[in-house]
This record gives C-alpha cells, structure tokens and sequence, in this order.
C-alpha cells in the first residue's frame, strides 16, 4: 500500500475521531468536590450527552452541539453521518468503551459581551476501529500508527483490520451565551481547522489555547 493511500486511511481515523470525541465522555459529578452549581450543571449536561450516544439518540445529541456548525452542515447531514458512524457503514464501524475516562473541568469564564460564559473539559479517550473490507500489512500497520501519533493518539493493531486507538489530551469547548440562546452548548477544541476559529469569538479561542497548554505542560511534568 503506497504512503498516498496509508494517509488518506489515517485522515479518515482522524475525522471520525474528531466527530465522535466531543460525545463520548462521561462526567461523574458525586465524586468530585469543590464544583459550584453552574459547574454541576455542565457535568450533568455532558452525563446527559453520554446517555444519549449509549441510547442512539441522535437527534437528543445534535441539540447540545454548538448550533454554529449547523451553518455549516445540516443536522440531517450531522445525524446521518452520526449513525453511519456508530451502527457502521460499507467502510468500517466504530466501538467506543462505555467506561469514564479521567478528565479535568475547568472553571467558568465569564464575559459581558453577549452574556457569554465558558469552560473546558480535557481528558484521554479510547476507541476501536474495525475496517470491514480492508486488511493491512505489518509496514501498513507501522506507517499509520506513526501518522496517527503526530495527532497526539496512541494506536495499536490488535488484528490485520482492528485498531485500538488512545486519544490524549483531548478537549471540548462548553459555551453559554447569547448566540446559543443563553444554553450550554458543545463544540471540540480543534485548532487546525479554520472552521473553527470562526465559530467562538477570539477571546474564547485565546483562553482556550492557553489552557491545552497548561493542561498538556501539567502532564508532562507529572510523566518526568
């Protein structure tokens, strides 16, 4: 298989994976301490979010998602995607663990401007891939883990169509404000895409950076 198609692959992991992270968390807000009542309602909110993906309800799903990205696909094109996703398709299909992965929410930003409020959420998160007509080689298998690791996963094969994938330091983006019709809304922390800079204003995408690198500084400090 020529570097050309391994990448092509890889993109492909990598959008499901950007589609599916921001819904597949799980808050637990009983056991932690020190969380205000706005904080507990976001955590409540995200519960909410992981009980409709165990539930396939889908249309329950693209509620909660920030309603900017439907200026930019519709959400019949949103739910079909969601369902090819998660009840597979020709191409492959997606498992994701029913398991609560360790994460971090932030405090609350405020702002005067348009009533906006925000916060963020950063965990790791784990899926598994299958490819349903498509087996690959053991060089295959090495180049794709190596492109998926420049996006920050940690892949492995378990089968010649079967990868498991770790996804680190990912990140979501809650906002609260006028444009969201003053309800908390989702939307994932995805630097690289252009889109997304134009559907949170600049001082929301400011706080953000500066916050993914604290939390990846923090990490790296405690695995020295």
């Amino acid at each position: 298989m020529n570097k050309h198609c391994i990448k092509r692959i890889s993109g492909t992991i990598f959008k499901v994976i950007v589609c599916v992270f921001i819904l597949a968390f799980h808050f637990e807000v009983s056991s932690q301490t020190g969380y205000d009542e706005e904080s507990k309602t976001i955590a409540k909110l995200v519960d909410q979010m992981f009980v409709d993906m165990n539930n396939k309800d889908y249309d329950a799903i693209l509620e909660m998602t920030h309603p900017k990205v439907y200026d930019i696909v519709s959400k019949d094109q949103m739910k079909t995607m969601l369902k090819s996703m998660f009840e597979g398709n020709g191409e492959f299909k997606i498992e994701i663990p029913k398991t609560t992965p360790k994460y971090k929410l932030s405090k609350i930003f405020k702002e005067d401007k348009n009533n906006l409020k925000y916060a963020f959420t950063t965990y790791d998160m784990q899926m598994k891939m299958t490819f349903n007509n498509q087996k690959f080689d053991d060089e295959t298998k090495k180049m794709m883990v190596s492109q998926m690791k420049l996006q920050d996963f940690d892949a492995k094969f378990i089968s010649d169509s079967t990868i498991d994938v770790l996804m680190n330091n990912r990140m979501t983006v809650l906002v609260n404000e006028d444009t969201t019709n003053n309800k908390w809304v989702m939307l994932n922390y995805n630097p690289d895409s252009p889109l997304f800079y134009k559907m949170l204003p600049a001082s929301v995408l400011e706080t953000a950076k500066e916050y993914k690198q604290k939390i990846m500084l923090e990490k790296k400090k405690n695995q020295e």
